[in-house]
């Protein structure tokens, strides 16, 4: 079993980050926000970020918003429109990290998330 750090050091390494980063480039904004980050899947050993995940996963309006990626309920009533893609779908969940991307529109109000399952990288 990995632990949390080890996780950490391997993605810095590629350059991936373990929390939320904005990536937007010029050309999207302001009409598009672009997030990115790493983390390990549900159903994996890891204990940071695991959580998270599965809520992403099953309830992603939450997640986001309590990230700050998308506007709170206070803020916004209006519910954003989030559909997901899966790359590897077929991949079951255990001992996987995820690489998540979230491109969130500000008009209409729609986010699209891609999620990556991928094997843990070997050290």
């Amino acid at each position: 079993m990995l632990d949390d750090d080890t996780l950490k050091d391997m993605y810095s390494r590629r350059g991936v980050p373990t929390d939320w980063q904005e990536l937007t480039p010029d050309t999207m904004a302001p009409a598009f926000k672009l997030w990115y980050r790493a983390l390990p899947s549900p159903k994996s050993d890891f204990v940071d970020g695991s959580e998270y995940a599965e809520w992403l996963i099953h309830d992603p309006v939450a997640a986001l918003r309590d990230s700050g990626i998308i506007s709170s309920a206070e803020e916004d009533a209006e519910e954003p429109h989030i559909s997901t893609m899966v790359v590897n779908h077929e991949k079951t969940l255990n001992r996987l990290i995820m690489f998540a991307m979230v491109v969130v529109s500000t008009n209409p109000k729609t986010v699209g998330i891609t999620i990556v399952k991928e094997g843990a990288p070997e050290d």
